[in-house]
């Protein structure tokens, strides 16, 4: 069997299903179908059960496990080899959101690929929780989020500190609070977002941090959570308030990264709860790899900073 036999069906098992699997996998779903039975064939034995999600039969589980061991195995031959190759070899697999990606990565790879041309590297994007669920299952070879609180299957490393800001259009914060810019930005910082209780927001969903500190600032203020938009989306919301369509929650660096969307914005600081570490994480008991351990480097040197922020109220 082919090394890659193990990949594709562990993850037509974690997806559940051939459509999802497919995806994923960017290839066709009759592709898939076909692989599966085709494996059932040389195996002679049915390893799942066709239903919606996918169930295991006994031996599809006693192979799932036969095919995570080789998987393991095969992917720490495929390190050895690289740290002995010149320029590097295989895959590295990056868990990260997606506009921490578009601020970062562009940085990060253009140094990790002079020193490792030979390593490709497959970004993972993801909301909060579930970067934070890859490096715990040690399915991602580093993940860059917020690990607050103990993670005892990843090993952390602070980078910096990210803050989120209110930003909106000024013409819009004047309207629908009937003051000034200035004096709006003056009361919301002094004295909480109270003062824009009758603002529309644009919020990301909670499982994502920028969500998650907008609750906690809206809940702070007696303002419902419920936001005019929802979406997982932090690009399509800059968009919609750079329109004037409503205020959105969102991290200082990446509103400085989408200048030419977000310059027009004026931006409210919140509470000191909306500064928090970005940090990455790597598997407990992953193999040393060079790989990562580049990575991490370049990312800690090109970002990382040592000097928290004073903290406010």
């Amino acid at each position: 069997m082919a090394m890659e036999m193990w990949d594709w069906f562990i993850e037509l098992v974690d997806k559940g299903t051939i459509t999802r699997a497919a995806d994923e996998l960017q290839i066709p779903q009759q592709t898939l179908s076909a692989r599966l039975a085709a494996l059932e064939k040389e195996l002679g034995c049915k390893l799942v059960v066709r239903t919606t999600p996918l169930a295991l039969t006994r031996a599809g589980e006693v192979f799932l496990a036969y095919a995570q061991e080789q998987s393991i195995a095969n992917r720490q031959m495929m390190r050895r080899l690289s740290d002995v190759t010149i320029g590097g070899s295989g895959r590295l697999k990056v868990g990260i959101s997606n506009m921490r990606g578009r601020v970062l990565m562009p940085h990060v790879l253009e140094e990790f690929h002079r020193s490792l041309p030979g390593v490709s590297v497959k970004l993972i994007e993801g909301t909060n929780e579930e970067l934070l669920r890859l490096a715990e299952r040690n399915e991602a070879d580093v993940v860059v989020a917020i690990f607050d609180g103990a993670h005892p299957g990843a090993v952390t490393r602070a980078l910096y500190a990210e803050e989120v800001v209110l930003a909106a259009d000024a013409s819009l914060l004047e309207r629908v609070c009937g003051l000034s810019v200035d004096e709006v930005v003056r009361r919301a910082e002094a004295e909480g977002l109270g003062v824009l209780g009758a603002c529309p927001f644009l919020l990301e969903t909670v499982d994502d941090i920028s969500g998650q500190v907008s609750r906690m600032e809206l809940t702070r203020a007696k303002i419902k959570t419920e936001g005019l938009v929802e979406s997982e989306n932090m690009m399509t919301l800059l968009a919609l308030a750079a329109a004037g369509l409503g205020a959105v929650f969102c991290p200082t660096n990446m509103l400085d990264a989408m200048s030419v969307v977000t310059k027009d914005l004026v931006r409210i600081r919140l509470s000191e709860r909306a500064t928090y570490t970005v940090s990455t994480g790597t598997p407990v008991g992953a193999d040393p790899w060079i790989a990562t351990e580049l990575f991490c480097d370049i990312l800690g040197a090109l970002f990382g900073t040592t000097a928290p922020e004073e903290p406010r109220t």
